[in-house]
């Protein structure tokens, strides 16, 4: 049962925090989409003394008495432009109950952390996350360290030069201008006070605003879909200025959705989103699991390190998804000449026309793309099945 509209634009909207959350200030990405999600199996950078997210309840009295309303003129600060290291973690739980009663239930979790670093970056950093669905389990990781970047997709590792990882990291920076929505541009946000949170100084507002919702759902006025309820609370540290903590509830209902019939129905939602900065300007090191690829290791089916045929002069470095390719001064024909002998006398089959081959011997094969780089030389891109 796949989430609708409505439910996969604020998974489009948490991944994006999220991300923006840890920083991933790489050089000139490329805007792509993510990577599939995959299950992981390690667990790396373990935090210290992870806290548990609170779950708040939109217009619950204050421990502190509420200040006249206020409308905040600053930006906020991004968390990595003024702290020298911090740890992240978010719950993205929302519940679906059918017209018949029946319920369905999504959530996902996510931790990351940041370091600044001696690195061209300036920084090393790692982000995961997990989706539990009734049908499944997913998840995703990326660990940007130094001048690598180690991606875990469909259980496989794929190691990259960082700047390359666009099509991992590059997604729209909303964190700021998600919480300006709320808070910035509202009038009527309420000041708590000041509050301690994981030992960092913040000021609490909170604010409710069923059509600011509505505005970032993108759901039209004529839209069906009735956003009945919104809460959120935002801390925001009193040094740096940043997003250090918020909460988010809503209720929504008329959603369009599938039930376990295939059928298109009008269900209701409830979303409960929280989101935390902690471990603020701590000493920890991002590392990477035991089972990840060293950084620059290249694999191809079949070779031994050092081993797959290359022309002379050529060189074997990873592509912009973290794929082996070929690049030299041949022409395509004549890399594509080259591949045919050179598979040929090594036992290899080479099949294939208009710059697609089946590379095989015994139960090992590959696929090659041979093509041109942007210079007019030839290129050969491995892709592993």
């Amino acid at each position: 049962m796949k989430p609708q509209r409505f439910l996969s634009l604020l998974y489009i909207l948490l991944l994006a925090v999220a991300l923006a959350g840890c920083g991933d200030e790489e050089p000139t990405p490329t805007a792509t989409p993510a990577a599939a999600l995959v299950v992981a199996t390690d667990t790396p950078v373990p935090p210290t003394n992870t806290p548990l997210l609170p779950t708040s309840t939109p217009g619950a009295p204050a421990t502190n008495t509420p200040l006249p309303a206020v409308r905040a003129t600053n930006n906020f600060q991004a968390p990595s432009a003024v702290l020298k290291s911090y740890r992240t973690q978010g719950q993205f739980l929302i519940t679906t109950t059918f017209p018949d009663g029946t319920t369905d239930m999504q959530e996902m979790n996510l931790e990351g952390a940041f370091v600044k670093a001696d690195n061209s970056y300036g920084s090393n950093e790692s982000f995961r996350m997990l989706i539990q669905e009734q049908s499944g389990e997913d998840s995703f990781e990326i660990y940007k360290i130094g001048e690598w970047a180690s991606v875990n997709s469909e259980g496989e590792w794929i190691t990259l030069g960082r700047d390359n990882a666009g099509l991992f990291t590059a997604m729209p920076d909303i964190f700021g201008g998600f919480v300006d929505q709320f808070v910035q541009g509202q009038a009527d946000a309420q000041n708590l006070g000041d509050e301690d949170v994981e030992g960092v100084a913040a000021t609490h507002y909170q604010i409710e605003d069923v059509a600011i919702f509505r505005q970032i759902a993108q759901i039209g006025p004529d839209s069906e879909e009735v956003i009945e309820q919104v809460g959120m609370d935002v801390w925001v540290a009193k040094e740096g200025n940043y997003i250090l903590k918020y909460s988010v509830q809503a209720e929504a209902s008329n959603v369009k959705q599938t039930d376990s019939s295939g059928a298109e129905v009008l269900a209701s939602q409830n979303v409960n989103w929280q989101y935390l900065v902690y471990d603020v300007n701590q000493d920890f090191t991002i590392s990477l699991p035991a089972d990840a690829p060293e950084p620059g290791a290249i694999s191809i089916p079949g070779f031994a390190e050092g081993e797959f045929p290359l022309p002379e002069g050529a060189k074997l470095t990873a592509n912009q998804i973290g794929m082996p390719q070929v690049t030299g001064e041949l022409s395509q024909a004549e890399l594509t000449k080259f591949y045919t002998d050179a598979f040929a006398a090594a036992g290899w089959s080479f099949t294939g026309d208009f710059g697609f081959y089946q590379v095989s011997k015994g139960e090992v094969n590959f696929t090659m793309f041979i093509d041109t780089d942007e210079a007019g030389k030839g290129r050969a891109q491995v892709f592993v099945e």
